[in-house]
């Protein structure tokens, strides 16, 4: 059986059923291309400012998209966050649906090993897909489901040079893609069937940072290498196959950020992010069989601390953020339309432990998609929460 003339069948059997699904529950339906929806995103703190944060820094937590920043960061760090997604979807003709997923988003630790120097580790989603739907008549119930996601365990280290500040980051890669195809007939006559694809991701990147500060403006810019991963396909059928019937490659694409910060006086930040990734130079072949398109993203926010006296009232010690985000997809819905998102954004920072510790809030409302342009909508909800505790390790207590 050659297995790229069965996807490319399977594909084009999905799209000519998905406007006549009559029952459909999804993470997104546009989560069901390439290597799905991809979790390009920084900490909460950058997300409460709507995603910028390739200029900014911070000494509690810390962020992944450009490791410069590890720099300031000079206690034992241990990251936890957690993530929420709620959305109501639209499809013509007239088809609506309502999916909800939450978890565990990331954990991560940073260790100073000498003043301006972090070594810093960590497991986060790098994509995610979940789509499911069904469709049953008096003969037959067809279903298809498709699931898992890549996730990036990361090693990165970061050190003050000068006046620059300078990181980088390895990402190994892994994770699993599976597509499952149900036909359950409702007479015992005929026998089900069932074909299960399983895609099994590994591979090892690199992605790189740096960081500069010139009196009120914070200048800062990260590139990602492309990467080419290792994909095994196992094909399952019932009845019938079982076993590894192809290996190919999955290529990352070349990334790059930049972002600058404006801190006016010592209460407020401002800033910006632009960030874009060349899809639509990847050879479908490349893709999973999809067909990419360049994506990028637009990130404007601030924040807000009214007080950073530790006598002060903890609520003038609260950080108050927002933001705004305008994304492109990497994929077109349908082919020649291209997807878009938009959202805004508002945070907080509530500081504890004599302000050393922190739990970061986001919340974010937008759309993603359109029936204009795509035939799909969806009104999108998120909330985000992160804790961050501090450690002192490795290091002398002072004497007197």
């Amino acid at each position: 059986m050659n297995v790229k003339i069965f996807l490319r069948c399977r594909c084009y059997w999905l799209i000519g059923i998905l406007i006549l699904t009559e029952a459909a529950s999804a993470q997104s339906i546009f989560s069901r291309h390439g290597v799905g929806l991809l979790r390009t995103r920084d900490n909460v703190r950058a997300i409460g400012m709507g995603g910028a944060g390739s200029a900014a820094n911070d000494s509690i937590a810390f962020y992944f998209l450009n490791p410069a920043s590890l720099t300031r960061i000079n206690l034992t760090r241990i990251q936890g966050d957690f993530r929420y997604e709620r959305a109501s979807i639209e499809v013509e003709p007239n088809r609506n649906g309502l999916f909800s997923n939450a978890g565990v988003n990331s954990l991560s630790l940073a260790i100073p090993v000498k003043h301006g120097q972090v070594l810093a580790f960590g497991v986060r989603p790098f994509s995610t897909t979940d789509f499911q739907f069904s469709q049953e008549d008096s003969i037959a119930t067809e279903s298809l489901s498709l699931v898992g996601g890549i996730s990036e365990l990361y090693l990165g280290f970061a050190a003050q040079i000068g006046a620059w500040q300078l990181g980088a980051t390895t990402d190994f890669y892994f994770g699993r893609l599976d597509r499952i195809w149900r036909l359950n007939f409702a007479s015992d006559e005929f026998q089900n069937s069932e074909d299960v694809i399983n895609r099994h991701v590994t591979g090892v990147g690199l992605h790189l940072g740096v960081q500069t500060q010139l009196r009120r403006w914070r200048f800062g810019s990260a590139v990602g290498l492309p990467t080419r991963l290792n994909v095994k396909t196992e094909l399952s059928t019932l009845p019938g196959f079982n076993g590894v019937v192809s290996k190919s490659k999955l290529k990352l694409p070349f990334w790059w950020s930049a972002g600058f910060g404006y801190v006016p006086n010592r209460h407020w930040l401002l800033s910006a992010d632009y960030r874009t990734q060349q899809w639509g130079s990847v050879d479908p072949a490349e893709l999973l069989g999809d067909r990419g398109v360049n994506s990028y993203e637009l990130s404007l926010g601030g924040e807000f601390i009214p007080s950073f006296d530790a006598l002060a009232g903890y609520l003038k010690r609260v950080s108050l953020r927002f933001g705004g985000n305008y994304q492109q997809l990497p994929y077109e819905e349908p082919v020649g339309k291209k997807v878009h998102q938009l959202t805004a954004s508002l945070g907080l920072g509530l500081p504890f432990g004599r302000g050393y510790n922190r739990i970061d809030f986001a919340f974010e409302i937008g759309k993603r998609g359109s029936l204009a342009d795509n035939r799909i909508a969806e009104n999108i909800v998120l909330f985000h929460a992160a804790i961050t505790g501090s450690e002192r390790w490795f290091q002398r207590p002072r004497r007197r």
